[in-house]
């Protein structure tokens, strides 16, 4: 996952005023590169120099929409706040059929992929943390909850 902006950034943005806040950035970016768009096919039957500079403007609102768009993405994928902390969090099937939860920090190079009991009465995570060399399995508690919030406390600090 690609890392814009800072924790701060990701607590606030799971906030419904600054979602909506995201919101309205991306629809007046996405109004104004429409309306420079328009510039520059009425600039094409003037002269040269007016398409250039209405490309000019064109880009500068392509820009502003790039950002916009990827504010927008990273406010939805970072959806989870735990302890001052945000996560991703998905679901996935994994190699036992059996869905899985995986919490990978907003900002940290870290996931958890939480498994629920099969075999025995404990959720298991397989902890990855490739700066630091770590990649290996640990039983957690058998409470779906407590056995979340130690995942999600081990992506944030690097320790159970």
């Amino acid at each position: 996952m690609e890392r814009f902006f800072d924790n701060a950034w990701y607590v606030a943005s799971a906030s419904p005023t600054v979602r909506a806040d995201i919101a309205t950035e991306l629809l007046r970016a996405e109004q104004a590169h429409d309306v420079a768009v328009a510039e520059v096919q009425r600039a094409r039957e003037v002269s040269y120099a007016a398409v250039a500079l209405a490309l000019s403007s064109m880009n500068s609102t392509l820009a502003a929409l790039g950002r916009a768009q990827t504010k927008a993405e990273a406010a939805d994928r970072c959806t989870h706040v735990v302890d001052g902390h945000a996560f991703a969090v998905t679901r996935a099937v994994g190699v036992t059929g059996a869905d899985e939860v995986v919490v990978t920090s907003c900002t940290l190079d870290r996931t958890a992929t939480l498994t629920p009991p099969l075999a025995t009465p404990f959720w298991t995570a397989r902890l990855v943390d490739p700066p630091a060399g770590v990649d290996r399995v640990v039983r957690l508690g058998s409470d779906e909850h407590e056995s979340f919030e130690q995942a999600c406390r081990w992506v944030a600090l690097g320790s159970l």
